[in-house]
């Protein structure tokens, strides 16, 4: 009774997930995205709601003549026309390679066939970007000159407090004293709360920054602006990870409350490591200087003129030191050139500054990844490492820059618009023929076999509701051929119910009990259906695996679709129909046996015991 129990509520569970799903046009759990706006979300074959019927001719780019490509080549185009017609929202492609040569290309739904085909005739855009913090920086209008008392620079020591005149002209001393060059801006108490509001936002993005680094993600960190105008000038940004507030003094056994920030110098002029000398920058900022700040966030994506056409080579390899994941890309010498001042300039802006910009692959308007830069790279080779790179990664993506262009030209042999009324006819007929023969099969079911045939029939509307689950949740595209599958399973479940009752029935004649009768009934009846489903299901593996070598789509979407609801069938008569059944045994209605009997088994002894 409990294995019934739990049984029963599993098939409750599977019953109101598949209604979910199936009750709702799209679903979307993370970066899972299924269902359409056609029926129940289903997503729906060429001749089903119409669309652009596409072949195409490969040519051989150094003969310039049709054929003579390879088998790499045409995978690779099928792969690249199929990624440009996702990427572009015009809607789930079907393509198959013909022979050795040819592609062809189903675009069900689509309403602008001209788009697809110059979509697909054409070269995608891969472009290289240089990613820069060089934004329009914005004023902090809200601080004003009011709100600053001093500016000066100073050494402070590494703890964040002052250097003491004791603490200068103690020559006993034996610990050197741990200095940084700072500039040191006092604030009013009204100043000081404004500009600590730009301190925690400038901790909260470089933090936000650092944290999605481990995931591979590059977000570039706010910057802030520093602005003195004094004997000099004086200007530069800082991340907000260099500077403190100062809240307090010690001095003895008093305690002077400050309003100060503590902020580090830039670097020297001389592109020396270190900060510029406290001497030079009060020298700059002079006696009355004035100081304004403003914040810089986000990217640009400067066009620097590289593309794909630059990029001769893309290939997955791995680090020779650490055996990781890489990508490997290759430049001719125009790219060379340009890549090499793209990265010469990244690199130097960022030994000056701090400040790491990238390099933005973008395909198809698309980012692929924004790599950065540890040095000059000027020989026209680099490669593309990241922490989350696996080899399946790496092959993808060096796919996706090889694909910047197609791999080899096409040509437009037939083209063939399938109308969408023609489809939707299509469609609404097939509905028809699907929900008239399930009904009919119900209607036998009941009438024939009464209880036990009620049971298959609910068993049947289960089975339907997680076929039509799966076909959206793969997704199956449903051609006519598919319906038609389907409509075949539906058959074989009853198939299967059949000989589970017919087996029932002759143990019941031997005057066994209604559960023995049924347990026994099911296990004499697995074999068979086990055989039978089984065999059912290689014949499908070998229509796939034909039909995907000959290029017969019809084929391959009935192998599917039959393939599936075989499976489901075969879970929904052993294990929904038998729980059912075992269910029904332990309700008064057992006791009718006549009821569990088909038409015309009367003469079965009326001394049969529950």
């Amino acid at each position: 009774m409990r294995r019934n129990a739990r049984i029963l509520i599993t098939i409750a569970i599977i019953t109101a997930i598949c209604g979910t799903i199936l009750g709702v046009q799209k679903v979307s759990l993370n970066n899972l995205e299924r269902g359409s706006d056609d029926l129940l979300g289903l997503t729906l074959g060429l001749d089903l709601q119409g669309g652009s019927h596409l072949i195409y001719q490969a040519i051989n780019p150094e003969t310039e003549m049709p054929g003579g490509v390879t088998e790499d080549q045409m995978k690779s185009l099928s792969r690249t026309i199929e990624r440009r017609v996702n990427a572009s929202g015009l809607g789930e492609p079907i393509i198959q390679i013909l022979g050795e040569d040819r592609l062809l290309i189903q675009l069900p739904g689509i309403r602008d066939p001209g788009r697809a085909k110059a979509l697909i005739g054409e070269t995608a855009r891969l472009e290289f970007k240089h990613r820069t913090t060089d934004v329009p920086p914005k004023a902090v209008e809200n601080i004003t000159d009011d709100d600053i008392i001093s500016v000066k620079a100073e050494e402070v020591q590494s703890d964040g407090t002052f250097i003491t005149e004791e603490e200068r002209n103690n020559e006993v001393s034996t610990d050197p004293i741990e200095t940084a060059e700072a500039l040191v801006v006092e604030f009013t108490a009204e100043g000081f709360d404004k500009f600590s509001q730009v301190f925690q936002m400038l901790i909260t993005s470089a933090n936000k920054s650092m944290s999605v680094a481990q995931t591979g993600t590059l977000i570039p960190p706010a910057r802030l602006g520093i602005n003195i105008e004094g004997q000099e000038q004086l200007r530069y940004n800082t991340l907000g990870l260099n500077m403190y507030p100062v809240w307090t003094e010690m001095r003895g056994e008093s305690e002077l409350v400050v309003n100060k920030f503590i902020i580090a110098l830039p670097s020297s002029d001389d592109g020396s490591k270190g900060a510029i000398s406290v001497e030079d920058a009060n020298i700059k900022i002079g006696t009355t200087p004035t100081i304004s700040f403003e914040i810089s966030e986000g990217y640009i994506d400067e066009d620097i003129g590289l593309s794909g056409d630059d990029l001769e080579n893309a290939y997955p390899s791995q680090h020779q030191a650490s055996g990781a994941p890489i990508v490997n890309i290759e430049f001719n010498e125009r790219g060379t050139k340009a890549f090499g001042e793209l990265t010469t300039e990244i690199y130097a802006k960022q030994q000056s500054s701090g400040i790491r910009d990238q390099i933005a692959i973008i395909l198809d308007g698309q980012e692929l990844i924004a790599p950065v830069v540890n040095s000059p790279i000027t020989a026209g080779t680099a490669i593309i490492q990241g922490g989350d790179f696996t080899l399946e990664r790496v092959k993808d993506l060096a796919l996706l820059l090889e694909s910047g262009r197609l791999p080899v030209p096409i040509q437009l042999l037939q083209e063939r618009d399938v109308d969408a009324m023609l489809g939707a006819d299509s469609l609404k007929k097939s509905v028809i023929a699907g929900t008239a023969g399930l009904s009919l099969v119900l209607l036998f079911m009941i009438l024939y076999y009464r209880v036990p045939g009620l049971i298959a029939s609910l068993s049947l509307l289960i089975y339907a509701m997680i076929v039509l689950t799966i076909f959206k949740m793969l997704p199956i595209t449903l051609t006519l051929s598919g319906v038609a599958a389907a409509i075949l399973s539906i058959g074989m479940a009853v198939d299967a119910n059949i000989l589970i009752f017919e087996r029932m029935k002759d143990e019941l004649r031997t005057g066994r009990t209604m559960l023995s009768s049924i347990n026994i009934g099911f296990n004499r009846a697995w074999p068979a259906i086990r055989d039978g489903n089984v065999s059912t299901l290689i014949t499908c593996a070998i229509l796939y695996w034909f039909s995907d070598q000959l290029g017969a789509t019809i084929v391959q979407g009935f192998a599917i679709t039959l393939a599936v609801g075989v499976a489901v069938s075969m879970f929904t008569a052993i294990t929904v129909s038998r729980t059912f059944m075992r269910v029904v045994t332990l309700t008064p209605i057992s006791r009718n046996v006549r009821l569990f009997l088909p038409t015309g088994g009367g003469e079965i002894k009326d001394n049969v015991q529950n």
